[in-house]
């Protein structure tokens, strides 16, 4: 009765032990992975403009309050050129006055004062043509020297989570692709990790490695790269 209760546990342990090779053998094979690169592009049209106005007005050395009453005259006939147009206060931001010496060969000769009015709209077309009218500005005797348009993307969080999807989509395409010429199937997404937004004017070939956001053109492409690693079987 010995013999066999020692056999049967003998057997036992041997057909365990067989199990349990198995068992490790199987959970030390390694998953076979594929990493590959996806890339999400999307040309947009931008929906906000900052138009950037710059009063700059110079005076003698001896004639700093001119300078400021010059510069108060000139913001006076842009803000109501402004509202005359269409243009609310809330969206106009009025910013301080700045001075700066000019300097001569005897030391200061005179001074610089600048004030920059910047307008912020949806409109995008109203400030187009408001900033390109130079007819209508000089009607109203303004006679602007340093003034510029950016370009913006009011919603730039929820296009930038679109891009990612578009990109990471794209990497999965890719990954079969590759997976199906080797007789291999794809199966769950491992990791991904995106690249840096790169928001530049169309058919530019600009890149940075901290990312690119261009503002001076209306017409915007943007690029987002995602790096996917994909469990293939």
């Amino acid at each position: 009765m010995d013999k066999k209760i020692a056999y049967v546990i003998s057997s036992a342990l041997v057909i365990s032990s067989v199990v349990l090779g198995i068992f490790f053998v199987i959970a030390k094979q390694p998953e076979q992975t594929i990493r590959v690169v996806g890339q999400g592009t999307k040309n947009i049209i931008s929906d906000v403009a900052k138009w950037n106005i710059n009063i700059s007005k110079n005076t003698g050395i001896a004639n700093q309050q001119e300078g400021y009453s010059q510069v108060r005259s000139e913001l006076k006939k842009i803000k109501k050129f402004l509202n005359d147009n269409a243009v609310e206060d809330k969206d106009i931001l009025i910013e301080p006055v700045n001075s700066y010496p000019l300097y001569g060969n005897n030391g200061v000769n005179g001074y610089s004062f600048n004030q920059r009015v910047v307008v912020r709209s949806s409109d995008v077309a109203k400030i187009e043509n408001m900033a390109l009218d130079s007819d209508r500005m000089s009607q109203a005797g303004i006679f602007l020297q340093n003034s510029a348009i950016e370009y913006f993307i009011s919603n730039l969080a929820e296009m930038k989570a679109e891009m990612l999807a578009i990109a990471t989509s794209d990497a999965k395409l890719r990954a079969e692709e590759i997976a199906k010429s080797t007789g291999n199937k794809v199966c769950s997404l491992v990791s991904a990790k995106s690249g840096v937004f790169q928001i530049r004017q169309p058919l530019s070939t600009e890149v940075s490695d901290y990312g690119i956001y261009n503002t001076s053109s209306k017409e915007k492409e943007v690029v987002v790269t995602v790096s996917a690693v994909f469990n293939i079987k």
